[in-house]
Parts: C-alpha cells; structure tokens; sequence
C-alpha cells in the first residue's frame, strides 16, 4: 500500500471496522450499532453510531453531570488501552500512526476518531 492511504482498499477498511467493533465490544460491554470508515490523504476516520449502553443512555438521561462521567470514562478506558488501541489501524496499514484525536458525542450517541499517519 505504500505510505499514502488514498484509496485504501475495501478490504482494509472492513478489516479496521472489525477491529473497532471488537475494541468497543470488549472494554464497553457491547460494540457499535455502525462503524464507518474513511480515508483522505494522510487521515483515516473512523465515525460510530450507538455507542452507549442502556446504563449509560439511562444515567445521561436521568443527570446532566452523566454525560461528563460517560465521556471521562469512556476516555479514561482508551487511554488506559492505548496500544491496543492505536494497532486496530496500525495493524492495517502499511506505515504508524503520529497522533490520533477521539471526540465522544454523548447527546448524539456517537463517536468520531481521526487517525493521523506518518
């Protein structure tokens, strides 16, 4: 594949969608309703839908301050597995990661990550 991700095989990104699912359904109880991923130049996406548990939806709904213990863990749980993490696209690709950015948007039940590369 070289060290450019533009057209990166279909193949390649199921790969990285399986990879997310199992990661998710791993360290949270349960994987994503969706996971969506896209590749443009040296950045590879990755977009979820559903992402919250029934606890979770429940402790959001019932305490504003719920959202922020849903994002702080949730954030805590990645950086705790960082590696594992970070090799769910490593493991994919032909060159590394150099930095990497996650955004959980609670209301909307959904994540986003891009995955800048080298």
């Amino acid at each position: 594949m070289g060290n450019s991700v533009v057209g990166v095989e279909r193949r390649v990104k199921k790969r990285i969608e399986d990879s997310f699912k199992a990661f998710m359904s791993k360290h949270f109880s349960r994987g994503p309703g969706l996971v969506k991923v896209y590749a443009i130049e040296n950045c590879i996406t990755i977009y979820c839908k559903n992402i919250l548990t029934p606890l979770e939806k429940k402790l959001f709904i019932e305490d504003k301050e719920g959202e922020l213990l849903i994002k702080s863990f949730r954030e805590k749980l990645i950086l705790n597995n960082e590696v594992e993490f970070l090799n769910m696209v490593n493991d994919s690709i032909d060159t590394t990661i150099s930095s990497y950015y996650i955004d959980f948007n609670i209301k909307d039940d959904s994540l986003a990550c891009v995955f800048i590369l080298n």
